[in-house]
């Protein structure tokens, strides 16, 4: 009878330890699949300009009063852009809706076109003077940092710097 209790035992073990195994693969499995799944989402994600602006400032390591400057010069931007927007919709929504005529009229397409260029230009000065009154608050090696900074021709970040004041 001690052998039959004995092969239980060493069956009942062996069978602990292979669930163990199993749960510890199962939970090792769901942890890798879950990573990749995350990590995915995160790389399609598209970065925010919010985000893009804290990691400029966090690069330039801005002290108290540049970082109130910069915050400033954000909140500028921010705010410029979206009333270019607000400018920008009905009018865009008006070429739509020309365009989806069976006869469209190419010259009230073309002057709604204009009117958006002319919104965007404004635009584009209202941010090179923001940029300038920005820039003017930096010492002049901070200065020359920020701009090469924004001249780096494969950054996202800089590249979004260079869109506010080029067509």
């Amino acid at each position: 009878m001690s052998a039959l209790a004995e092969a239980a035992g060493k069956s009942g073990s062996r069978a602990r330890l292979v669930w163990a195994a199993l749960v510890l693969s199962l939970v090792l499995n769901v942890c890798f699949v879950g990573g990749l799944v995350w990590s995915r989402l995160q790389a399609q994600r598209p970065i925010t300009p919010a985000e893009r602006f804290q990691q400029v400032a966090k690069e330039m390591n801005f002290a108290g009063s540049e970082r109130e400057s910069f915050q400033q010069f954000f909140q500028t931007v921010r705010r410029e852009t979206q009333q270019m927007r607000e400018n920008n919709r009905p009018i865009m929504q008006r070429i739509w809706s020309e365009l989806d005529k069976e006869h469209p009229d190419q010259a009230a397409i073309n002057q709604l076109i204009d009117q958006a260029t002319e919104n965007r230009r404004v635009y584009q000065k209202d941010m090179a003077t923001a940029l300038g009154g920005f820039l003017d608050t930096l010492t002049p090696a901070q200065r020359s940092r920020f701009l090469e900074l924004a001249k780096r021709q494969q950054d996202q970040n800089a590249a979004h710097i260079r869109r506010l004041i080029t067509p």
